[in-house]
């Protein structure tokens, strides 16, 4: 289980707040559960910008594995920006609730979509 110290908690929650006036002693009772709201954010409010702005890790250590799962649902999912995110996420939720993970697509048109980005024909081009 990752756990962060208080210090790290405090980090984290300043940068989730960079470009908020909240105290983030406040924020980390929402986080916990001990409050209902710290200035502009609410509990779903502070996961969703703790999933944009902060590593895997750091939001593991933060919210805790429980959390994460509960939290996640796909009503939070759809406020992620950006979508690649979401993803990504939607992967590794998958993973810790233990769910199918659908295989790796294969076939010409997944192959021409991977292919588009790293080959292009700039040099056969008129």
């Amino acid at each position: 289980m990752i756990t962060l110290t208080p210090e790290e908690k405090l980090e984290a929650a300043r940068a989730l707040n960079w470009d908020y006036l909240d105290v983030p002693e406040d924020m980390l009772a929402v986080i916990d559960g001990t409050l209902k709201t710290s200035g502009a954010f609410t509990r779903e409010k502070l996961f969703v910008r703790s999933l944009e702005r902060l590593t895997w890790y750091r939001i593991l250590g933060l919210w805790g594995i429980d959390a994460v799962k509960k939290l996640y649902t796909p009503e939070l999912a759809a406020r992620i920006w950006p979508k690649d995110l979401r993803t990504r996420y939607d992967f590794a939720l998958a993973i810790l609730r233990r769910e199918n993970i659908s295989p790796a697509k294969w076939g010409d048109e997944y192959y021409t979509q991977m292919r588009r980005p790293f080959f292009s024909d700039r040099w056969n081009g008129a």
